[in-house]
């Protein structure tokens, strides 16, 4: 999974008046079919117009909003078979974890952000194999490259604020400016109060999207892995390197055993077939055949309880990981780098 929040678009400024440079750059694939919290079919005038209107108190050479781009990877795409539904779904659990990043106490309800879906992709000069001469600048990725591009604005959403305000649920005399590139991270005194943490952030999308689709993720595609073993110091990157090489041969091993197990359990079967097909007497080939049936019977329910187990096994592990990165959010990082990976 790669979370990227990058300080605009297509090379469009965020502190310009409009964001309508970047919804036209977004509409290169396809026209409207923005989506937001509760809207679908939303055409790019009416995000244009929604998120420009969102502002208050931003000076000239202030961010008015922000791009967030969420690219689940190949495997993370087949295991929901890039439906646009479990896309959109994923989104705005999200864009709930992103609201609720700030540790301001809001929700996504309480933004305006939009999004929309892209299936390519294509080469830019950050790029290793552009830097390596391998590719060319501008040129189409292969493979499966479904993302999603989300426009929030920085500025709480105007209109719930002034609901809130009518009804006594605050007393702000100003809307919240949310900024995803606050260097604050849980602050909680001066005149700024919360921050954002971003990796904290891409680790919580990384846990939206495998629990909201049961996937199991290995230790190698997790961002604490990732983000470890790219910015962690070397005893970090020991511990991390120590935990894959003990993943990669508890995986061998498990699959040694079924392998054995099954070849062990249809040679069983082809003997017992064999011997069924050798007698002349029809009784006793009737046995014979009841007796393959209960074989073959007993192998698929043997491989149904492996399985179980082993699924078992694979959510205990994922627990710990997810109790794991609990506690490497609420530490203060060793180094807030890695806004993507």
């Amino acid at each position: 999974m790669m979370t990227k929040i990058p300080g605009g678009g297509a090379g469009l400024s965020n502190r310009s008046g409009s964001c309508g440079g970047l919804v036209a750059y977004l509409e290169k694939e396809q026209l409207g079919h923005w989506f937001g919290l509760d809207l679908e079919h939303v055409p790019g005038y009416q995000v244009t117009a929604e998120i420009d209107a969102n502002k208050r108190n931003l000076g000239r050479e202030a961010d008015k909003y922000y791009q967030i781009v969420l690219a689940p990877s190949k495997a993370e795409l087949a295991h929901i078979g890039s439906d646009p539904a479990a896309l959109k779904a994923f989104t705005r659990s999200a864009m709930e974890a992103y609201a609720q990043n700030f540790g301001k106490g809001i929700e996504s309800k309480d933004l305006v952000w939009y999004a929309k879906i892209e299936h390519s992709r294509s080469y830019d000069h950050t790029d290793r194999a552009v830097q390596l001469g391998e590719q060319a600048k501008g040129g189409l990725k292969l493979g499966n490259q479904t993302h999603i591009h989300v426009i929030v604005s920085r500025t709480e959403n105007l209109r719930e604020y002034k609901q809130g305000l009518a009804e006594g649920l605050h007393e702000r005399k100003n809307p919240y400016h949310l900024s995803p590139l606050t260097n604050h991270k849980g602050t909680t005194k001066g005149v700024v109060l919360g921050g954002f943490e971003r990796n904290g952030f891409s680790q919580r999308v990384e846990q939206c999207f495998d629990r909201g689709f049961s996937y199991e993720r290995g230790l190698t595609e997790s961002f604490r892995y990732l983000h470890g073993m790219k910015y962690g110091d070397g005893g970090l990157k020991a511990e991390l390197s120590q935990a894959a090489a003990l993943e990669r041969s508890q995986q061998r091993e498990q699959a040694r055993a079924l392998e054995l197990a099954d070849q062990s359990r249809q040679a069983e079967l082809q003997v017992s077939l064999g011997q069924a097909y050798q007698q002349s007497d029809a009784r006793t080939l009737s046995q014979g055949l009841e007796q393959a049936e209960q074989i073959r019977q007993q192998l698929a329910q043997q491989r149904q309880q492996e399985q179980a187990r082993q699924l078992e096994l694979e959510r205990a592990e994922r627990l710990k990981h997810e109790q794991r990165i609990e506690q490497d959010i609420q530490r203060t990082p060793r180094q807030d780098r890695g806004m993507h990976l």
